[in-house]
């Protein structure tokens, strides 16, 4: 993604970088001070054209209050004058990125203030306006925000590029001003002011994805998904996304995973050869054996065998489990889905030392063909008391699986995508007129936003390119207007960065792109990793929501991976 290299900086200082207290003005009501501040008097101030007595006098007389008394409800604002801690924490790291870059990033403010307001905050202690290379106020200049022609002056005394200079502000009119000449402006607010200061940080430090890595390593065997919607948030140990976040980052040392047979790897029980990152998921399915030895811990002793009910999980090295462990009285009961299991033969590598517990890709595909339904579309569960359960996102996993395995026909039994199969057709329908038609525009059963939809259909359009193109030509018809249809829509962090990362795998352009990235470099929180947000659901009503940070933070990191940020 072709990016602005920004490396300047504008900052505003009031509720930028100092807060204060309306409450403790006790002189005159708060809301007469800001009333105050909004009329042509208090303009005057900023610029220095009127002395300050002269101000309060007039400011006094519009009022109809002693003009002490508004001096002194100045003061008292001023007293309650402290730093923002998260202005701070930034300001420290663009200290530290100055002092390692010999200045290459350049920091600077921008205030409307009186002169004998700014020399109060001057005093505060412990402020480092060292790190500034130069502060413009609106007394000294003669213009105050925003007034084009202050950011004029800012822009030729400083020599900065507009385009490549970040600027934050707490009033929408003064952004408004900055964009007008090019400036990237962010607006503070008090409510979410983290959002500005996470895209300042990750724009001008570049550093987002080595702190998502960071969080990631941190948390290695602990990114547990949660479940919201029960009154508290509760922890999930689901093999699903940790499955997911290693197919994004090929991190297996980071991931548990409770396998079909039972073991325990990863964060349970870790293995030598497990710790640090692990390859990418393989691209063929040269790892998997047809000899008689290696089948001979599989599912069943032949590719060509047919499961019975009766036979069907009696052994469990093929079929995965949502859940890592049955720690539950519902997680016990849960089956095998075709979901997980697909997810895990395209994601677990040849290197992984379980990886010839898996069973041939051929076996499983039997048993997936053996799990339709009446008219011929895939189950959810490979279960006999869960029938009825057909879904979009599914259907796609399970295409995707067969992509992976059978697209050149190099594993015997499972057809390529492109050739007319009874035992695909519906299912290759739905998914193609699912899209079509935005039949997951509201969600469904279990995946309750239309982005994990679209997410796992790039994701079969970009690897079916090649191997299936009548296939790709029929999803790639539809999914670029799909997604340019979800645009800026607002979504909870976990959507938001499949949308995103969907968008990247369909190709869709920077520029169409780029609010919905920045609005999720504005969600990264200060240890490196994204919200949890949420994507699935769970329980009987499907009331309680599941998410990940550590997914949310995998897919960012993946993005900006692949965007070069």
């Amino acid at each position: 993604m072709a990016s602005n290299q920004y490396d300047t900086i504008i900052f505003d200082i009031g509720d930028v970088l100092f807060d204060w207290d309306a409450s403790a003005i006790t002189a005159l009501p708060p809301k007469m001070i800001r009333l105050m501040m909004h009329t042509e008097t208090w303009h005057e101030l900023d610029r220095n054209t009127v002395p300050t007595d002269k101000a309060y006098q007039i400011l006094g007389n519009q009022f109809d209050v002693d003009p002490s008394l508004v001096r002194l409800a100045l003061e008292q604002a001023q007293s309650t004058l402290r730093v923002n801690d998260e202005a701070l924490d930034f300001i420290h790291e663009l200290a530290a990125a100055k002092a390692r870059d010999a200045g290459q990033i350049k920091v600077y403010a921008m205030s409307n203030i009186a002169e004998e307001h700014m020399g109060f905050i001057k005093k505060i202690p412990s402020f480092p306006w060292s790190i500034f290379d130069r502060v413009f106020t609106s007394f000294g200049a003669g213009m105050r925000k925003p007034d084009l022609c202050f950011y004029r002056h800012v822009i030729q005394e400083t020599g900065c590029n507009p385009s490549s200079t970040l600027y934050l502000d707490d009033k929408p009119e003064n952004i408004c001003a900055g964009r007008l000449l090019g400036l990237r402006g962010e607006i503070v607010d008090p409510h979410q002011r983290s959002r500005a200061f996470n895209i300042a940080r990750n724009l001008l430090l570049k550093d987002a994805s080595r702190r998502a890595e960071r969080f990631l390593y941190t948390h290695a065997g602990k990114l547990d998904s949660v479940i919201s919607g029960a009154g508290r948030d509760v922890v999930l140990e689901d093999n699903f996304a940790q499955l997911l976040i290693w197919g994004l980052t090929g991190m297996g040392g980071i991931v548990y995973l409770g396998w079909p047979d039972g073991a325990l790897t990863g964060g349970y029980q870790e293995q030598p050869d497990m710790v640090g990152p692990a390859s990418p998921a393989p691209a063929s399915d040269d790892s998997f054996s047809s000899s008689s030895d290696r089948s001979s811990t599989c599912l069943n002793d032949s590719a060509a065998s047919v499961y019975s009910e009766e036979q069907e999980f009696s052994t469990k090295q093929s079929l995965w489990n949502y859940f890592a462990r049955n720690h539950t009285p519902e997680s016990k009961a849960f089956p095998p889905d075709l979901d997980t299991t697909s997810i895990a033969y395209m994601t677990v590598p040849p290197t992984h030392p379980y990886h010839h517990r898996l069973a041939h890709p051929a076996l499983t595909a039997e048993a997936m063909f053996a799990n339709r339904d009446a008219e011929g579309y895939f189950e959810t569960y490979f279960s006999s008391d869960r029938r009825g359960r057909v879904n979009p996102e599914v259907s796609v996993s399970v295409l995707r699986f067969l992509n992976k395995f059978g697209s050149a026909g190099q594993i015997p039994g499972i057809p390529n995508l492109d050739v007319k199969d009874e035992r695909i057709d519906k299912t290759k329908k739905l998914v193609v007129d699912c899209l079509a038609r935005r039949a997951s525009l509201y969600g469904n059963r279990y995946y309750p936003h239309p982005e994990t939809f679209l997410y796992y259909v790039s994701m079969l359009c970009s690897e079916c390119k090649d191997t299936s193109p009548n296939l790709h030509a029929d999803l790639a018809e539809n999914l670029e207007q799909a997604l340019m249809e979800r645009l800026h829509v607002s979504i909870n962090a976990l959507a938001l960065a499949m949308r995103v990362r969907a968008c990247q795998l369909a190709g869709l352009r920077t520029e169409l792109v780029q609010p919905d990235l920045d609005s999720l470099l504005g969600m990264q929180e200060a240890d490196g990793g994204w919200p949890a947000g949420d994507f699935c659901c769970h329980g009987k009503a499907q009331s309680m929501r599941i998410g990940s940070r550590g997914l949310t933070t995998a897919l960012a990191w993946r993005i900006l991976k692949d965007y070069n940020l």
